[in-house]
């Protein structure tokens, strides 16, 4: 018998969704539950062009058939997923679980759109009706909802059509004795030639990196000897001088206790694991008003949220942060403190006991 049941995507997605559903896994595991991940396998991963599985509504609805009676005999069944629709398993399982979700349907949908090619916009616009009531379905049957920040609960909550007040909040962790900061007098001097920093999925429409690299050319011509680091996969095209396609690497934790600032352009996040490891590393932030992101940065005070999403606001920030070296030091320490006592694994695992021990209530 599954002690923990947990529905999830395909964990080989990687990015924020596996960070968050990891987190929920050692989570349990340091609590001494044996928890299980079940998803639907991706056709992406394994190579396959022509399978029913490339449409995503019937993957979602082919991989619930065969994962719901896997957990009927679990003792507790959990879904830890970015969006809802990787949880219908659960909602067809008839058996009562928990949900911690990262955004919806439509915030991402909505974030990634402009990027998509005709075919993806098409193939959005077929699988939108069934998902949305997968969504609304997963989110609406389960016993205990929590989001991963209040940017998301509010629209998680009218995806579901559940009162925001039923929802909990369940922050993710960061390692802070592996995310931490440089001494301060060597991240000083490094501001001689500062090194800004993105880390993400470069190529993905949400990520806006196009902002970024549209505000850079003016960023440099003010600091000639700025560099822009780009860790992940990288954006299609030329890139403007002073940048640097650096792809994945084996760890982000050098790059970020290494950079002068971190900034991440999104359109939309739901909660911006990246943001709060860059903010533990010490290093502030600047972001857009994209949501977690934006609340991370608003309530620790380690960094600057953009007005808007314009490249000549992006510069201007990018050149004034670099400018000030008391405010960049308060804000390293304001975002680091701010991520060691909201955001530590300690605190996690006391509010996913508490979140565990109310769904054996409901």
């Amino acid at each position: 018998m599954t002690d923990l049941a947990v529905v999830g995507p395909d964990p080989r997605f990687g990015g924020g969704g596996s960070a968050q559903v990891e987190a929920f896994l050692a989570g349990a595991r340091e609590l001494g539950r044996s928890p299980e991940l079940l998803s639907a396998a991706h056709p992406t991963f394994d190579g396959t062009r022509l399978t029913v599985d490339r449409v995503e509504a019937l993957r979602q609805l082919r991989g619930a058939r065969r994962l719901a009676p896997r957990l009927k005999g679990a003792t507790s069944v959990w879904v830890a997923s970015p969006i809802a629709t990787h949880g219908l398993a659960a909602a067809r399982s008839g058996r009562r679980y928990g949900c911690w979700l990262g955004t919806t349907l439509d915030e991402e949908w909505a974030a990634r759109a402009p990027g998509l090619d005709p075919v993806r916009r098409f193939a959005q616009r077929v699988n939108a009706p069934f998902l949305r009531t997968v969504e609304r379905r997963v989110i609406r049957e389960a016993a205990r909802v929590y989001a991963t920040s209040a940017a998301s609960r509010t629209a998680i909550a009218a995806a579901g059509g559940r009162g925001e007040a039923e929802l909990g909040i369940l922050p993710i962790p960061v390692d802070t004795e592996l995310f931490h900061p440089e001494p301060e007098e060597r991240w000083l001097a490094r501001l001689e030639r500062p090194t800004v920093v993105f880390v993400g999925r470069a190529d993905d429409p949400r990520k806006n990196v196009t902002l970024l690299l549209a505000a850079w050319p003016d960023v440099r011509a003010r600091i000639p000897d700025a560099q822009l680091r780009l860790i992940g996969r990288p954006p299609g095209g030329a890139l403007p001088a002073g940048v640097v396609a650096a792809g994945e690497v084996a760890s982000v934790v050098p790059e970020l206790r290494e950079a002068s600032l971190f900034v991440l352009p999104s359109s939309q996040e739901g909660f911006g694991i990246v943001v709060a490891e860059a903010l533990a590393s010490g290093v502030p932030v600047v972001v857009t008003p994209c949501g977690g992101p934006e609340e991370l940065v608003r309530e620790s005070g380690g960094g600057t949220v953009l007005a808007d999403f314009e490249p000549e606001t992006l510069a201007d920030t990018l050149v004034g942060a670099l400018g000030d070296r008391r405010r960049l030091s308060e804000q390293r320490a304001h975002g680091r403190s701010y991520i060691e006592i909201h955001h530590s694994p300690a605190r996690f695992r006391m509010e996913l006991a508490a979140a565990f021990a109310e769904l054996d209530r409901a």
